[in-house]
């Protein structure tokens, strides 16, 4: 699956794009139940952000989960689709630099802050990927986004002044954003439970002519990309691989051991270059009621 020619222009022009019937139900289901098994487990903490609100634990946040459990995350990052979009927007070069989850639950009240993902010079496209695995209903903790904010030379609380529009989701779809475009949620009041995998893809090019990240960080998370596409052939041998058309392919050698290359992959920690944040007060009546998806 690639972006067709109208949704490539809509994403370049108003800075996200809304994927419906993307992931497979059974999928989806092994997304669950690592969830389930990362989010309940008392056993271990690592890798999870967890807020106290009126005397209940809440798990709002989940890092590095395409090493984790039953490796569903690491075989949705080796889906075909998933990396021909990589490919088509960010260029063969692409990498994955963090992937993780953000969970809104009943009773939390955490709002998520008007931010960009990332501040960068522009010389190059790089995104957000958000797979919903829960409906996300209007008025109710869906992601708000100022279109067209990712081409804006204003400041982010300058941004989520101004009209903005919200997304509601099913689960199984996906929305991809551009890192610079203003965005925010409310918190959820209604459903029960909201969790969203994001994966952040960037060129290799961009990131070393802005500096972003060392050439050891570049190498290391690369490598992620062949564990993952050998995994997903491992399960799935009836469909056809990705077909990796980086230049650089070549230094890299057949995965056979995919666990021992995801301990190796791991063990350096990332230090993400961190979003851009508003925290000042912002106008709560801008919501434009007549954009429609």
């Amino acid at each position: 699956m690639t972006l067709s020619h109208q949704q490539l222009a809509a994403f370049h022009e108003q800075g996200f794009c809304k994927l419906t019937n993307t992931i497979p139900p059974d999928l989806l289901n092994r997304l669950h139940l690592l969830f389930d098994e990362l989010m309940y487990d008392q056993k271990s903490e690592n890798d999870i952000a967890l807020f106290q609100h009126n005397g209940k634990r809440y798990v709002t946040n989940l890092e590095n989960i395409c090493c984790k459990g039953n490796l569903s995350c690491l075989e949705l990052l080796g889906s075909p689709f998933i990396l021909a979009l990589a490919e088509q927007i960010c260029g063969p070069d692409f990498f994955l630099i963090q992937e993780f989850a953000v969970i809104k639950n009943a009773g939390d009240e955490l709002p998520v802050l008007w931010h960009q993902d990332m501040v960068h010079e522009r010389s190059g496209q790089c995104f957000t990927l958000g797979i919903y695995l829960d409906d996300v209903d209007e008025n109710d903790g869906a992601l708000r986004i100022v279109p067209g904010s990712h081409l804006s030379a204003k400041t982010i609380c300058e941004l989520c002044n101004e009209p903005f529009i919200e997304i509601p989701m099913k689960a199984g779809e996906m929305l991809l954003h551009d890192m610079m475009v203003a965005h925010s949620s409310e918190p959820m009041r209604k459903n029960m439970l909201r969790r969203v995998i994001y994966f952040e893809f960037l060129s290799a090019k961009q990131v070393r002519d802005e500096n972003i990240y060392t050439d050891e960080l570049i190498k290391n998370r690369t490598n992620l990309i062949p564990a993952a596409i050998a995994y997903f052939q491992q399960l799935h041998p009836e469909t056809a691989p990705f077909q990796w058309k980086n230049e650089s392919a070549g230094c890299y050698e057949p995965v056979t051991d995919i666990k021992s290359l995801l301990e190796i992959i791991y063990v350096t920690a990332i230090h993400a270059r961190p979003s851009n944040y508003c925290l000042e007060p912002v106008k709560d009546n801008l919501k434009d009621m007549s954009y429609r998806l």
